[in-house]
């Protein structure tokens, strides 16, 4: 299970990698943004010009892998693609069918007249064209039931980030202000003043159950440059003791209207 710090930090990452090598390409005045041709429209794919090299050596890798394994799923791994919450229910199903899951990773940029995501495309267009144009929604609805049956009977976990946003657990306390469903404030007694213009937070992960209580706190980040680090310990404890005190009782969250047991980051910021 991703948790939420893990989950930012790799979002940023990917955001000043892709910015870095956007600025760098675009120096060279090379640049343009990724071209996805759509799987369903084979126009481009088997019709693409000889001057595309990333294109057609994806074609061919895609022929390869298709003469190698018959069936296959691909995943698309890139910036901003959505991540399912039952990856691990996919494998099985995957397993269990034989079919064979293969990855392309699309990067932020490519150079001038080269196309990313024929290798995916390809892959796509052929499974439908042999398996029917259900093949892959068929596998990801077998693995969607069987994520809905753990939650269920296993007390399935998933990250807040796996629901829809109507579906996320919500705080009953009507005294509690959480900001973008993301932090809250803590107001604190100290005998030092903190300065409003750094930062001082703590982000806390823990599980909403289904009954809307709160388990599992742990420290995901600290962040000071606020205050003398001696203080780092008494804040931590207090920020643990209000989440159990006023953040306890949640609307849990659900997917697909079954109620789960949610994991969810919430920065503490704290002010004197």
């Amino acid at each position: 299970m991703k948790t939420f710090h893990l989950f930012f930090f790799s979002l940023l990452l990917l955001t000043c990698s892709c910015k870095k090598e956007n600025d760098k390409i675009k120096n060279n005045k090379v640049v343009e943004i990724i071209k996805i041709p759509n799987g369903n429209d084979p126009k481009y794919l088997l019709n693409h010009p000889k001057s595309d090299t990333l294109c057609s050596s994806d074609i061919q890798k895609a022929k390869n892998d298709i003469a190698k394994y018959n069936k296959l799923y691909i995943k698309t791994i890139c910036f901003g693609c959505d991540n399912k919450p039952f990856e691990e229910e996919l494998e099985e199903v995957l397993k269990k069918r034989k079919i064979k899951q293969v990855i392309e990773d699309i990067g932020c940029v490519v150079y001038e007249g080269q196309t990313q995501g024929c290798y995916s495309s390809y892959i796509e267009l052929k499974m439908k064209e042999k398996y029917g144009e259900n093949y892959f929604s068929d596998i990801e609805k077998e693995a969607e039931k069987i994520l809905i049956k753990n939650i269920k009977e296993k007390n399935k976990l998933l990250s807040i980030y796996d629901l829809e946003d109507k579906e996320k657990p919500k705080i009953l306390n009507p005294n509690i202000k959480i900001e973008s469903d993301y932090y809250s404030t803590i107001k604190v007694s100290l005998p030092t003043k903190i300065n409003s213009y750094k930062s001082l937070f703590v982000d806390i992960t823990f599980v909403i159950e289904k009954d809307g209580t709160i388990s599992n706190l742990s420290i995901s980040n600290w962040v000071n440059d606020a205050i003398d680090e001696k203080f780092k310990k008494q804040l931590i404890e207090i920020a643990f003791e209000t989440l159990k005190k006023d953040y306890n009782s949640w609307k849990p969250g659900t997917y697909k209207g079954n109620i789960t047991r949610t994991e969810n980051t919430l920065r503490i910021n704290f002010k004197t």
